[in-house]
This record gives C-alpha cells, structure tokens and sequence, in this order.
C-alpha cells in the first residue's frame, strides 16, 4: 500500500479536475497503484455542496459523485507518476446499487473505498464501498470511461 500523501482539499483538488464547491473529497487516506484501490474521506457539514436542512445532511444517493471523484483521484495519483495532469471521466453507468441508509448526517466522516475490477481500453469497472463509521452505507459498481479530450467525444462526424 502507498502512503498516503494527499492529506487536504487543496492536495486533492491537485487529482481531480474539480475545484471550488464541485470538489467534494476532503482527503484522500490510502491508496494503492498495484491493486489499483483508494480510500478517501468527506466530512459532511452545511458547507457541502448538497448538504439539505430539510435532511441535516446530505442524500446518500451523492454517494455515487464521491465514489467518481475517489476514480478520479485513483487516476490523478496514477497521472503524477507519469508526470501528467489530471484527466476527465465520465460514470457510464453503475449497477449492483445498494442505498442502506438515506442520508449522511453533519457531523459524519463518510469513507469511501474503490477498487478498479476490469479495464478494457478506456473503458474502466469499479467497485465501491461507502461507510459511516464500520457500517456499510452505499455500494455499486461503476462502469467509467477515461478522456483525453472530453470535447472530442462530443462531436458527430
């Protein structure tokens, strides 16, 4: 496992191409390039960008951004390796989705887990884990593909 060395927003936002409010992640714990796997946290409170007073937190569904996001950081440690900023990526799609709990409350230090399953050339399988604490709050897996120019796929010829 490597160390952890991204210990702040600001060196996460370093990962992903978010910054501002869109940059969800707080820290990332641990990750691991030979088994392809990152551990990141987000520490919710009014502040986050979907934190909801009517809930006093925020919807568990957000599980699925943070789980992108963790993707995107696995692949911005990956891209610093090569000397390479951070690249775009897009969810395809997610399945095996289980929602056990509604909503992450202020005061919660969510974690979440990916770990990278199958690769076919840009396109890329992940399972993820979120937890509260030791208990189980969201899974699924998340089919993304990998861009180096999120333009180019916009076109139609």
């Amino acid at each position: 496992m490597d160390t952890p060395e991204f210990k702040t927003r600001s060196e996460v936002g370093e990962l992903v191409p978010h910054a501002g409010k869109m940059l969800l992640l707080d820290r990332v714990i641990r990750h691991d390039l030979n088994e392809v796997s990152i551990e990141t946290e987000v520490d919710i409170n009014e502040s986050c960008m979907f934190y909801r007073d009517d809930r006093q937190g925020v919807p568990s569904y957000v599980a699925f951004e943070y789980m992108a996001q963790s993707i995107s950081a696995l692949s911005g440690v990956y891209g610093r390796t090569l000397g390479q900023k951070p690249r775009e990526g897009f969810i395809m799609s997610v399945s095996n989705c289980k929602l056990l709990v509604p909503v992450f409350k202020a005061g919660d230090v969510v974690r979440i887990r990916v770990k990278q399953t199958m690769r076919v050339d840009m396109a890329v399988t992940f399972d993820g884990a979120v937890y509260v604490g030791d208990t189980l709050a969201v899974s699924a897996s998340l089919c993304t593909v990998e861009v180096d120019d999120p333009m180019s796929i916009l076109k139609m010829n």
